[in-house]
């Protein structure tokens, strides 16, 4: 079940634009055979444990796209389908952030988690 607390447009505006290439990683739906690369960098005060996707209004997340902690001032490249997706950020003490119907349609972007940011979801 989706954790409650959502904030909306801050990643949409950090992810606008269409280019996408080369097969879908991901097996439980959506992206249509091609994939975006997003560096995801925390320049919030927390630890991030997870980041996860899920079609729109899917109740069921994916896998988490983080292979390890994510430490403040640090970055890490993942890959998702090229799609609108529901996304779910995860902190250290398991409050849960979730962004609704985000475009991630691109080819590398850079998207940048801070405390304004994590504040709306009332971290």
């Amino acid at each position: 079940m989706r954790a409650s607390g959502m904030i909306s447009c801050v990643l949409a505006l950090a992810v606008s634009g269409c280019v996408c290439g080369g097969p879908d990683p991901y097996r439980y739906g959506g992206g249509g055979g091609s994939v975006s690369t997003l560096t995801v960098d925390n320049a919030s005060s927390y630890v991030l444990t997870e980041l996860r996707v899920t079609p729109v209004q899917s109740p069921d997340w994916g896998p988490n796209l983080l292979p390890d902690l994510l430490f403040p001032n640090e970055q890490i490249t993942v890959t998702v389908p090229c799609d609108t997706w529901d996304v779910l950020i995860v902190d250290e003490f398991g409050r849960d952030c979730v962004l609704e119907a985000i475009n991630l349609c691109f080819s590398d972007r850079l998207w940048t988690i801070d405390n304004r940011t994590l504040a709306r979801c009332n971290f």
